[in-house]
């Protein structure tokens, strides 16, 4: 089993941006993006295993937008 644990903040700050660009396109607006431990990862040939302890902030338009959307 392979393992890797994402420590770097300029790696975080990436990935970060690069979720905050998905959710974007996904949901018509963009959320703040920050991970609070490291990004871990596990891949045992068939399958990989992602750990992500994020957080998010949205404005209260964006928050009644999404909302609405699950409801």
């Amino acid at each position: 089993m392979d393992e890797v644990n994402i420590r770097s903040g300029l790696m975080q700050g990436a990935i970060a941006e690069a979720l905050e660009k998905l959710v974007s396109q996904k949901t018509g607006f963009r959320p703040q993006i920050q991970f609070r431990d490291p990004i871990q990862i596990r891949y045992d040939g068939d399958k990989a295993s992602i750990h992500l302890s994020v957080d998010a902030e949205l404005g209260r338009k964006d928050l009644e937008e999404l909302l609405q959307k699950l409801i």
